[in-house]
Formats: C-alpha cells, sequence, structure tokens
C-alpha cells in the first residue's frame, strides 16, 4: 500500500517555476471516463466535441450505445442517448450564461442529428459539473424559472420540470465508494484515506494514458505557489517516479502533443461519430435543418 506523506520542514518541495495552468476539462473528461470504465462498452466519449459547422464547443459530447444494459452509477443514471457536459474549474461555478448556452446546444444538437422531428428532449440528459455548489443559479432556477431542484444523491442535484433531463454535480460532495476520481477533481487534496485510496487504485493501471493525463493535472492543481508549502502526495510522486516540478514541465508538451491533433482530426471524429450511429441504428445528418 502506498503511504502518503504532507510536506513537513524536513519534506517541504519549493516550486521555483510559475505554477502551470491547470486544465481542468481535461482532469474532468479523464474523470468521468474513469469513474464510468465499468461500462465503457457501453458509452463513447467526444470530448471538446464542436457542433457541426459552427464553433459551438461542447465540453463533453457522451454517447450512449443502444443497449438494454442499465448503468447502475448515480451520475449516469439521467443519461439519454446524447449527454452533455457543462465543466467548471476550481475557480469558477456554474452560472445562468453557461447554464442557458448549454440547454441552447442541446437544442442545436437536435436539429443537426437525425430527420426533422425524429429526435425530442427524451433524447437528450444535461450535466452540470462544478467543485462549488453553484448557489446563485439554483436560486435563479427556483425563484425566477420556478423549477424543483431537489438533491438526488451526495454531491448530485436533479433540476425538475426543465425541457431536457438535467442535474448538477458538485465533485467535493460525492462519495468516494462511487466516484473516487471526480471526488479527488480538487485544489486541496489533503484527506490522507483519499489519496491513499487514490494512490492505490491508480498503481492498477501505470502507464495507461488516460489516468497519467488525470493525474498529471492533479499533481499541477496540489502544487502550491513559489513561498508556500507545498503538500507531498508520496504516493502519487511514485506513480511517476519523478518531482512536481518535473510533472508540469512533461505536462506542457504532453497537452501540446494531444490537443494539436484534435483541430486536424475533427473531420475524422464527425465520421466516427456518424459511423458509430449507423451501426446502431441512429440517423445522424450534421447538414439537416
Amino acid at each position: 500500500m502506498m503511504n502518503i506523506i504532507h510536506a513537513s520542514n524536513s519534506h517541504t518541495k519549493r516550486v521555483k517555476k510559475k505554477k502551470s495552468r491547470v486544465n481542468w476539462h481535461e482532469a474532468a473528461t479523464c474523470a468521468i471516463q474513469i469513474d464510468l470504465r465499468d461500462y465503457k462498452h457501453m458509452l463513447d466519449f467526444q470530448s471538446e466535441y464542436i457542433l457541426g459547422k459552427n464553433n459551438y464547443r461542447i465540453d463533453l459530447l457522451v454517447l450512449r450505445k443502444l443497449s438494454k444494459q442499465s448503468i447502475p452509477k448515480k451520475i449516469a443514471n439521467i443519461f439519454r442517448t446524447y449527454n452533455l457536459f457543462e465543466i467548471k474549474g476550481s475557480g469558477s461555478s456554474v452560472g445562468t450564461d453557461s447554464y442557458y448556452k448549454t440547454v441552447g446546444y442541446a437544442g442545436l444538437l437536435i436539429n443537426q442529428t437525425g430527420a426533422k422531428n425524429q429526435y425530442t428532449s427524451l433524447d437528450i440528459s444535461l450535466t452540470f459539473l462544478s467543485l462549488h455548489y453553484p448557489r446563485k443559479l439554483i436560486h435563479h432556477l427556483q425563484k425566477e424559472r420556478k423549477l424543483v431542484v431537489e438533491k438526488y444523491a451526495p454531491g448530485i442535484y436533479y433540476i425538475n420540470k426543465e425541457i431536457f433531463d438535467a442535474q448538477i454535480i458538485v465533485t467535493k460532495e460525492l462519495l468516494p465508494d462511487e466516484n473516487l476520481y471526480l471526488r479527488c477533481l480538487t485544489d486541496t487534496l489533503t484527506e490522507r484515506e483519499l489519496v491513499n485510496r487514490l494512490a492505490n487504485d491508480c498503481e492498477q493501471y501505470q502507464g495507461q494514458e488516460l489516468y497519467t493525463r488525470y493525474l498529471d493535472q492533479i499533481m499541477k492543481a496540489n502544487t502550491k505557489k513559489k513561498g508556500e508549502t507545498a503538500m507531498v502526495c508520496e504516493g502519487l510522486l511514485n506513480y511517476f517516479g519523478t518531482s512536481s516540478e518535473e510533472i508540469i514541465e512533461r505536462t506542457k508538451k504532453e497537452q501540446e502533443e494531444f490537443y494539436l491533433p484534435k483541430i486536424e482530426n475533427l473531420t475524422s471524429q464527425v465520421a466516427y461519430l456518424q459511423d458509430l450511429l449507423t451501426q446502431n441504428n441512429i440517423a445522424f445528418n450534421l447538414d439537416s435543418k
């Protein structure tokens, strides 16, 4: 079992370079896929999916393939054919602008997939993922829209009476027994037991890209600025066999190698999604109006 050591005077590591920016979208996308790894045969994940010929970008689109098999995970209880995720990092929360933007994207997705009138709101679900509880948004939905926002499970809130099935996921309230990776999606990862559990689970998947990308971002998020004491998660550092500074430098290069090809592969991404939907007898036409 890996051990965790919090930095003391003898174990303190100072970060000499400016803290690298944390890519919360990438970390969250990886966390969702990992927490749903037992059902990956039923799901297809499209990160930063672009709607048709527009520049509208969905943080994460999860396509559920036709299957009678259920997904016994609370975060996926509302999943339909198309599942849109709006992701917010530690420094922001879901507001009314991002909320209605995502609702609009859902309508646009219906308009651009399949024949006229073939798809309805029943084929779409919306998930708003945030580290913080979006108090202002929920107040707006309840007072201005007269919608019902109720707690379905720890960290999961359903937005009832909305045109689409919708939920808000507050990652810091999730139970680690069911969503360990989403629960650890924070820049204040200081719970000894939680970090040990994460390190032990990751140890089983050493070398797999999805886990490496996730841990790169988590390590960056939990490395403090110059002049502060950094929390040292020895188990996670041993996983990489390197220091947090080296992780940050390596991650910069990996991010460039990861995102630049995505721009060039947008055409093939759409073709792949079209083929996948066709295999499952779901009509798909980006040019439909």
